[in-house]
């Protein structure tokens, strides 16, 4: 019953917001305010812990395919990494979900969250935690009708318009990027610092900036506001994935260094 109400409040918030654009923006930005301060009062009194453990962690490994990917996010998760992505592009359902399920199990076994990307037939499939949504992949509405509204739902965005796009559709966190230009995203453009910028003020949700993050411009990013990043190659290509999760923990767990 409180979490039927939480969500009609919620969608009252929607209607007055959308209202107020056309009429008075201090009203529209008062309404979303208030939609997403509900949002986490639901996910608090329902304890919710896959949204509460979502908010304390900081850094998110989205993994790339390797000959030792077990291996890696072991290590990555006795280094004290409670937030993982299995991204696989390029192979079959089957051994997707075969791996998909070897890393849920090892995830839970550590106490972190496990995501799959793209699929949520698959997150479904191999009781993921939630899972990560592109652009051109399913619609929020329809991943949410599939997983539940305890289950995660995030999205990428590269731009101020798509941020808003997932805030409406209801994401429960969001990716910031590509900071840099990477070969994860090929042929797509950077965001830069400005979008990392944007979110920082705008953005109520949990946020992770992502896109050729690593131990040499972690600082400026931080100091663009990122209080989250995701991290790809700088870990899933390490000589040791514990000593560098490690490193990106300690620095995301203390102030930004601002240079002159």
């Amino acid at each position: 019953m409180l979490q039927a109400n939480c969500c009609r409040v919620q969608e009252a918030l929607r209607v007055l917001e959308e209202y107020g654009k056309l009429y008075s923006t201090e009203m529209a930005m008062a309404c979303k305010q208030m939609r997403y301060r509900v949002y986490t009062l639901e996910s608090n009194l329902t304890g919710n812990q896959r949204q509460q453990k979502l908010r304390r962690s900081p850094l998110y490994l989205v993994t790339s395919p390797t000959d030792t990917l077990l291996s890696t996010v072991e290590a990555a998760l006795q280094g004290g990494l409670s937030l993982v992505q299995y991204r696989e592009k390029t192979a079959d359902d089957l051994t997707r979900l075969h791996i998909g399920e070897k890393l849920r199990q090892l995830c839970h076994h550590y106490d972190a969250l496990f995501i799959m990307n793209d699929r949520a037939d698959l997150a479904l499939a191999v009781d993921a935690d939630g899972v990560h949504l592109g652009q051109q992949d399913l619609p929020i509405a329809a991943a949410r009708h599939l997983l539940g509204s305890d289950r995660i739902i995030g999205r990428s965005t590269t731009n101020p318009d798509e941020m808003e796009r997932a805030l409406r559709e209801g994401a429960d966190y969001i990716g910031v990027g590509p900071v840099n230009e990477t070969p994860t995203k090929p042929g797509k453009a950077a965001a830069g610092l400005d979008y990392v910028r944007y979110a920082a003020t705008h953005a109520p949700i949990p946020w992770f900036a992502i896109g050729g993050i690593n131990v040499d411009n972690l600082q400026e990013v931080r100091a663009a506001g990122a209080e989250r990043v995701a991290i790809v190659r700088a870990i899933m290509t390490s000589e040791n994935p514990t000593l560098i999760t490690q490193y990106f923990l300690s620095q995301l767990t203390h102030p930004p260094i601002h240079r002159p």
